[in-house]
């Protein structure tokens, strides 16, 4: 295996000046299948053990399946999924744009539509059976962006179970977007890190019609693929990543705008949401309410820790990502991307912790080295009483608390 290493691996990284880091990892030697499988298996055992807890304390406080599947995003992709998206964009007597769900981007929809159509389940079901398929493709995408820094198996199934177990994860079990969209941004960053342009370029087309958080994978995409040619490594390939990266946001905006005939309709739809850029002025209101404990009993204590949580430790884990020579920087330029988008948008605060769950494995790359190496018993608590609380924490997220997670 050294061997093998040596002869992918090009210059030996001694001969780099001090404090050098390096462009990206060589691709990692080809990977047992189990170790891919086994990585999978471990992310549907966690996950299963968090949804039927989500679905015991939902049926406890009164909330069957179907409606617990239809709450808040999950309600929007099937409505769209059903219905199709609206003719026109509804404004308020101000004149200002009311919640359309045009801002919803078109993939999932379809995908759900598809699943509906090919296995006859409910558009519910078929959003979960999307939304998991989605979520065990990324999880072997994480296993493999694990391995691809260098990380032992121990820490890329460390890695798949922390993220199964995280507080948000609910939005990897119901018809939310977070499932599809982190397969293709996981896959892309692995494909990134291994010059894979084309493949990277794809994989990002297809993000840019999942969520328009998918202008953080184009911005690192570009910036990659513009690095490699600066540094004259990159072909024609990396050419057609750098100018095809943005076409799936830019088909997206330009579909939904068709949809209310005006070109910049999603723009306008997106206005009602609050997710217009302004350099974090928004978030810091939110903070300091919610450090004051303003409006405590309408945002709600647990859900206000979790968002200072996201933002205060998703600046320190940007800060150590950048301080580890282990870590590429175009994964650094990513999860930094991801927090600056959103501090940056001050629309839905009580969401920003559901927004970084994709990005979430690059940050607990930092947790899941030392996690690795300890005793198995230890982990097998901390992932099942992780599953355990992030079911029950779902449970207030999507029937209790008022306001969307």
């Amino acid at each position: 295996m050294k061997a093998v290493s040596r002869l992918t691996s090009g210059p030996s990284s001694d001969a780099l000046p001090v404090g050098a880091r390096p462009a990206a990892p060589p691709p990692p030697p080809a990977l047992p299948r189990h170790g891919t499988a086994r990585a999978v298996a471990l992310y549907l055992v966690v996950s299963a053990v968090g949804f039927a807890v989500l679905l015991l304390v939902s049926r406890h406080l009164g909330r069957g399946p179907e409606v617990l599947l239809h709450r808040w995003d999950s309600g929007n992709y099937l409505h769209i999924a059903k219905r199709g998206y609206p003719g026109a964009i509804p404004y308020g007597p101000d004149g200002e744009p009311k919640f359309s769900r045009l801002a919803f981007f078109p993939l999932v929809p379809g995908l759900i539509r598809s699943v509906r159509l090919v296995t006859g389940l409910s558009l519910a079901w078929s959003g979960v059976v999307v939304s998991w398929t989605g979520a065990a493709v990324a999880a072997a995408g994480v296993f493999r962006l694990v391995r691809a820094v260098g990380g032992r198996p121990g820490a890329g199934y460390a890695c798949v179970a922390l993220w199964a177990c995280s507080p948000y994860a609910f939005a990897l079990w119901v018809p939310y977007s977070e499932g599809v969209f982190s397969a293709a941004l996981i896959w892309a960053l692995v494909a990134i890190l291994a010059r894979r342009w084309l493949t990277a370029a794809a994989l990002c087309v297809v993000a840019g019609t999942v969520r328009p958080s998918a202008t953080v994978l184009v911005g690192t995409v570009v910036l990659a693929a513009g690095w490699e040619l600066v540094q004259r490594r990159g072909g024609w390939q990396a050419w057609v990543a750098l100018l095809t990266a943005p076409l799936g946001l830019l088909g997206s905006w330009l579909y939904l705008g068709s949809k209310v005939g005006r070109v910049d309709g999603w723009f306008e739809a997106e206005r009602a949401w609050g997710q217009s850029f302004d350099f974090g002025a928004g978030t810091v209101q939110v903070l300091k309410g919610m450090l004051l404990y303003r409006h405590a009993g309408r945002i709600g204590d647990l859900r206000s820790a979790a968002v200072i949580a996201v933002v205060v430790l998703g600046a320190i884990g940007v800060l150590a990502l950048a301080r580890d020579r282990k870590v590429p920087w175009q994964l650094v330029v990513a999860v930094a991307g991801a927090w600056v988008l959103m501090v940056g948008t001050p629309g839905s605060p009580l969401s920003k912790p559901r927004f970084m769950l994709p990005f979430l494995p690059v940050l607990l790359l930092l947790a899941a080295r030392p996690l690795a190496r300890a005793p198995l018993g230890v982990r097998v608590c901390l992932y099942g009483g992780g599953a355990v609380v992030s079911g029950w924490y779902a449970a207030g997220l999507l029937v209790l608390f008022e306001g969307s997670p």
